[in-house]
């Protein structure tokens, strides 16, 4: 597994425009820039521009032009299968869909990202129950997603995102079904000393949670613009 804060997520010159009938749509503008490590709110509209950029930025979408690089790494040099590989090596996501296999339990959940990678049953265990007594959700290990709530759903995506502890976390609104003081919970997990050196990027329309990041970008019609 990479060492902490051994990568460095950046873009240079990154744009994405669709075709749009006879014409075209830019989602996102040319944006060149290095995010540091520590917690980056995107804040913006809706339709803004805000998940293209998180897309790109884990290489689910392909760039109109520029690149996205991560330490050495350029995404648009891997294939799709490398990709998927480079993004369980070293990214974690939450999303705001949760996105839990709805078989699973919320234990097997957190330890799916292990089981993919090879780590042995006992130890795939052990981590699981740590992340998910991190999270307040150890009586709930046994569950399945469908006898969760919505916000116990979306802690178990966070404690999935975490256990292979990532160099770099892409989050989706993850408080958006919680309450303050889980959400602000949410954001420490994010930003465990556990991990220094972690990136972690959160979209977000609470500008309560953006002002306790310590970066701030905004995007409005495709344009971003570095806050803080």
């Amino acid at each position: 597994m990479t060492g902490a804060g051994d990568l460095q997520l950046q873009t240079v010159d990154l744009s994405r425009i669709y075709p749009s009938g006879e014409g075209q749509v830019v989602a996102l503008r040319p944006f060149t820039h290095t995010f540091p490590a520590g917690l980056t709110a995107v804040v913006g509209p809706s339709g803004s521009g805000k998940s293209t950029l998180l897309n790109l930025l884990a290489g689910f979408d392909q760039p109109s032009s520029g690149h996205v690089q991560v330490g050495d790494t350029v995404l648009t040099t891997l294939s799709e299968a490398q990709r998927a590989d480079f993004r369980l090596a070293n990214y974690g996501f939450v999303f705001q869909n949760h996105n839990l296999v709805s078989i699973l339990t919320a234990q097997e959940n957190v330890e799916f990202p292990l089981t993919l990678s090879g780590v042995p049953p006992r130890e795939r265990r052990d981590r699981a129950r740590a992340l998910l007594a991190q999270v307040g959700l150890e009586q709930r290990a046994g569950h399945l997603p469908h006898q969760l709530s919505g916000g116990e759903a979306q802690r178990v995506s966070l404690a999935r995102a975490l256990v292979r502890d990532p160099a770099i976390v892409l989050a989706d609104e993850p408080t958006g079904n919680l309450d303050s003081h889980s959400g602000q919970r949410v954001l420490e997990l994010l930003t465990a000393p556990a991990r220094p050196g972690r990136t972690v990027v959160l979209i977000t329309h609470d500008r309560d949670i953006a002002a306790l990041a310590e970066h701030r970008l905004e995007v409005h019609d495709g344009e971003v613009t570095v806050l803080s």
